[in-house]
């Protein structure tokens, strides 16, 4: 109720004294601030433009990959740690930017579950193994323009795909991929490459080497970049996005630019579906081919 109050006393207050900004009028730079109220809830804080009322739409960064726009925001951090909160708004002039500081001592997971789904939480030290969900029709499946190809049941059986396995841990986003030497690949020739996609393996993410042919597509010896593979996550449009970096993969490398990210489709407690968007090189971009893989936790069975 406090803080209802006190948002009702900015916004009158704000409208009482509301101006027309101009190139005639603008509003001071050092007048743009941004007001911080924290909430009940652990990690959540309510950020306010500090001249609501007299500006456009306020835009913001709120330090966390989130943008949001309006005059007063939530910003929810699940993680303890530092984050800049930027806003953005028109002051008759230009764009001016105000940035501030919010630190955070703990966790609160509870503010976005996907992150206790995909690692098993603080209480799973030792993290959570995903596996393809190899016993289901179209655990992968290619999407190209609006043809999809599925993998069915067991299409890959004693190809280097199916014992492999990833481990998301919370603690330091460690991530292990397991691919006991061999792993798979598509193959081909690509914008007059050939095994373009093994190429780009080597040069970015691990050491690789072709150990048998499997169709257009590769079984190969491979080895990831580091020991230890990290995770991040990035929230864009209320959408989950997952990056792993020093060469885990999916199971199944179908290519990437700078950076091996999944979209996560849906995620629940035994459960995951990640789409991989192509992104190299351009005409796999442009013919708009994406990857979704179906996995499961590891000794999971469907009911």
């Amino acid at each position: 109720m406090k803080n209802l109050f006190f948002i009702m006393l900015v916004f009158l207050t704000a409208m009482a004294c509301k101006k027309n900004i101009s190139l005639e009028s603008p509003i001071p730079e050092s007048d743009i601030n941004i007001i911080i109220q924290e909430t009940e809830t652990p990690n959540v804080y309510r950020f306010i433009n500090g001249q609501i009322g007299n500006t456009a739409k306020a835009k913001w960064n709120l330090g966390n990959s989130v943008e949001a726009i309006g005059d007063t925001v939530l910003g929810k951090y699940p993680f303890k740690g530092e984050y800049k909160v930027t806003l953005s708004v028109f002051n008759g002039i230009k764009i001016v930017e105000k940035s501030v500081l919010v630190t955070f001592k703990n966790d609160n997971l509870d503010l976005d579950p996907v992150y206790g789904f995909l690692t098993g939480g603080v209480n799973t030290p030792d993290g959570k193994i995903w596996v393809l969900d190899s016993l289901t029709d179209g655990h992968v499946k290619l999407i190209n323009n609006g043809s999809t190809t599925p993998w069915n049941r067991l299409a890959k059986k004693d190809k280097g795909v199916y014992d492999d396995e990833l481990t998301f841990k919370l603690a330091n986003k460690e991530c292990l991929y397991k691919n006991n030497g061999s792993s798979y690949c598509h193959g081909g020739t690509i914008d007059g490459i050939t095994q373009f996609r093994l190429k780009e393996l080597n040069a970015n993410w691990g050491t690789a080497s072709t150990f048998a042919a499997d169709g257009g597509d590769l079984i190969i010896n491979y080895s990831p970049k580091d020991p230890i593979q990290h995770w991040e996550m990035e929230i864009r449009n209320g959408k989950h996005y997952l990056q792993l970096k020093g060469g885990a993969f999916f199971f199944f490398y179908r290519g990437v630019s700078n950076v091996i990210e999944y979209e996560i489709t849906t995620i629940n407690e035994n459960e995951m579906i990640v789409t991989h968007y192509e992104t190299a090189p351009q005409s796999r971009a442009n013919a708009l081919w994406r990857d979704q893989y179906t996995l499961i936790r590891k000794g999971y069975v469907r009911p």
